[in-house]
């Protein structure tokens, strides 16, 4: 299996047990869509924590080392860091199943499932300048109207636009810039030739 896949399996699972806990007395689930936020904060930090020092990746990824000691490394780094038993149970699957290896990515894969099922969608816009937050809030509020979501959004700087904006939202592209203005209006001047 892809490794996107298997990220976004493990993090479309954990979101589901996230958004849903036992009732009183353990009737009936309820939803709670608030902890998606706090595991996606954890799952930040551990990856941090994990990524921060190459030993840790090196001794996880390491066969020989025994599962045992591996999970007890989780459980030092979980309770050192206080972190949920949700996040803690996970992160001991992961390690149980082989795939701790990929909690970067599993981590990635889901803030974006917490996003889509918080309504947010997230959007990548490049400038040839960085924007003044005057700017991002009138597209941000732009994106929302044409959306009907609230948007998230990630600003890039790419100098050769030389003007404008580049938005994207999923796969569709909004191409603003003046580059690409000046790119159709070239091929205009050819075609009329």
């Amino acid at each position: 299996m892809q490794p996107v896949a298997v990220a976004k399996r493990y993090a479309r699972a954990l979101a589901d047990y996230a958004e849903t806990k036992p009732g009183e007395s353990g009737r009936s689930a309820r939803k709670d869509p608030s902890r998606l936020d706090s595991l996606a904060s954890e799952l930040a930090l551990i990856c941090r924590v994990l990524d921060g020092d190459p030993k840790f990746a090196r001794f996880f990824a390491d066969p020989s080392i025994d599962q045992k000691d591996k999970k007890a490394a989780i459980e030092a780094v979980t309770r050192k860091g206080k972190v949920s038993d949700a996040v803690r149970n996970f992160l001991l699957l992961l390690v149980t199943n082989r795939r701790l290896g990929a909690l970067g990515a599993i981590a990635r894969a889901f803030e974006q499932e917490k996003d889509g099922r918080q309504g947010i969608t997230s959007v990548e816009t490049t400038s040839a300048v960085p924007l003044s937050a005057a700017e991002l809030k009138r597209l941000r509020e732009a994106l929302e109207r044409l959306t009907g979501r609230t948007v998230k959004i990630m600003q890039n700087v790419d100098p050769s636009l030389l003007g404008g904006a580049r938005t994207r939202i999923g796969s569709r592209v909004y191409d603003g810039t003046l580059r690409r203005n000046l790119e159709a209006l070239r091929e205009r001047l050819v075609g009329a030739h």
